[in-house]
């Protein structure tokens, strides 16, 4: 399945499951730069535009932002989308998201045109 929107980002994100060896898992703490040497099968980074790079190979070569721009509103600000995929500085409680709470930072974007990771990780 392709991903098409935030909605269908947002189903995915909140389906998985962390707790199975045999699943790919998410991790918001795995930089993109490390997707390479990822444990995971697809390579991904395994956070949220590493899960939009899973499902749409043909934005595995774009910066993880660019990723998941593919499939925002044209009217999206890039500056949310990257506050969705970098969330605040180190030792942000948003680095430790599960997916869930992803998925909700995801509806709140989808929602407000604002990415409000404090809202998410309540």
């Amino acid at each position: 399945m392709k991903l098409k929107n935030l909605t269908e980002l947002a189903d995915l994100l909140r389906g998985l499951d962390n707790n199975s060896p045999h699943k790919m898992g998410f991790d918001m703490d795995k930089l993109y730069e490390n997707r390479k040497t990822s444990s995971h099968p697809c390579g991904s980074a395994c956070c949220i535009g590493g899960w939009v790079q899973y499902r749409n190979p043909n934005t595995r070569d774009l910066w993880v932002e660019d990723a998941v721009k593919t499939i925002c509103p044209p009217d999206m600000s890039k500056s949310e989308i990257y506050r969705l995929c970098y969330p605040g500085g180190v030792g942000h409680q948003a680095w430790k998201a599960t997916p869930q709470q992803a998925a909700k930072a995801v509806e709140i974007l989808r929602d407000t045109g604002k990415c409000v990771w404090e809202e998410a990780m309540k």
